[in-house]
C-alpha cells in the first residue's frame, strides 16, 4: 500500500483499562499505532472498539493505565491531544435548526479559522449536500447526517483521525467516498485508527487489524491476514 510510517508511535496504549460500575469495557489493553498507518479496530458490538476511540479523544479519562497521542498524557495534556486528531462519531452530533452550510461555518469558527462560503460550499460539493446547504439538518436522512459529519475531517486537518462505524447509515457511493477519503488520508501521512463491521470495506484499506473480545485484543495481523482468518471462519 506504499505505507510510510514514523518509528514513534503517535497513539499508544499501555495497560489502559475503562471501568462503567463493576463492568470493564476496555482492560489491559496494550497498542501502539505509527504514524501513516490505517489501523482497523473490529469485533461484537460492546467489545471495547468505541471506548478505545474515545479514550483516544480524551472523552474517558482511563481507570487503569496510560494512553498518549504524540507523545502527550491524554489526561493531563488533553488539550495537546485533542489538537491533533479528530473523531468522527457512530452519532451524529448535529443541531437539528443549523442548515449544513451554517453547520460547517461553526465547526470553522471553533477551529478558530472562519471561512468564507465560498470554501465550504465545495466541500458539500464533494458530499453531495451543495443542493441542499440551506435546509435544516433536522430534515437530514442518516445517510446525509453522516456524509456532513464525515467533512470535519477536512475542515480541521487532523494528524489522526478516529473514525467510529464510518460505513454505517451510508449508500455504495457514501462508502465509496469515505475509502477515497482514508487512502488520500493515509497518502497525506496521516494516521486512521477505524472501528467497524463492514470487514470487506474496512480490510481492503487497513495496514493492522485487531479483534477486540470482552474488552480485550485477541488477535492481531495485517490486512490480507483478517481477509484468511474470515475466510476459515465462515
Amino acid at each position: 500500500m506504499g505505507l510510510t510510517v514514523e518509528t514513534t508511535p503517535v497513539v499508544r496504549a499501555t495497560g489502559l483499562g475503562k471501568r462503567f460500575g463493576r463492568h470493564w469495557a476496555l482492560a489491559h489493553f496494550d497498542l501502539e499505532v505509527h504514524g501513516g498507518e490505517v489501523v482497523l479496530l473490529f469485533g461484537s458490538n460492546g467489545s471495547g472498539k468505541t471506548t478505545f476511540l474515545r479514550l483516544a479523544a480524551g472523552l474517558y479519562k482511563p481507570s487503569r493505565g496510560t494512553m498518549s497521542v504524540d507523545g502527550h498524557d491524554s489526561v493531563k495534556e488533553r488539550l495537546e491531544c485533542r489538537r491533533l486528531l479528530t473523531m468522527v462519531a457512530h452519532d451524529n452530533y448535529l443541531y437539528a435548526r443549523l442548515t449544513a452550510l451554517e453547520t460547517l461555518r461553526v465547526w470553522a469558527r471553533l477551529l478558530g479559522s472562519p471561512a468564507r462560503d465560498s470554501d465550504l460550499v465545495p466541500l458539500l460539493e464533494e458530499v453531495g449536500l451543495a443542493e441542499r446547504r440551506r435546509l435544516p439538518v433536522g430534515g437530514f436522512s442518516a445517510g446525509m447526517k453522516k456524509r456532513l459529519t464525515l467533512l470535519r475531517t477536512r475542515l480541521e486537518k487532523p494528524k489522526i483521525v478516529l473514525l467510529d462505524e464510518p460505513f454505517s447509515a451510508l449508500d455504495v457511493a457514501g462508502q465509496d467516498l469515505v475509502e477515497g477519503w482514508v487512502e488520500r488520508f493515509r497518502e497525506e501521512g496521516r494516521t486512521v485508527i477505524m472501528a467497524s463491521h463492514n470487514l470487506p470495506r474496512a480490510t481492503k484499506l487497513c495496514d493492522r487489524a485487531i479483534a477486540l473480545e470482552q474488552g480485550q485484543n485477541v488477535w492481531s495481523g495485517s490486512g490480507s491476514e483478517l481477509v484468511e482468518r474470515e475466510a476459515k471462519a465462515s
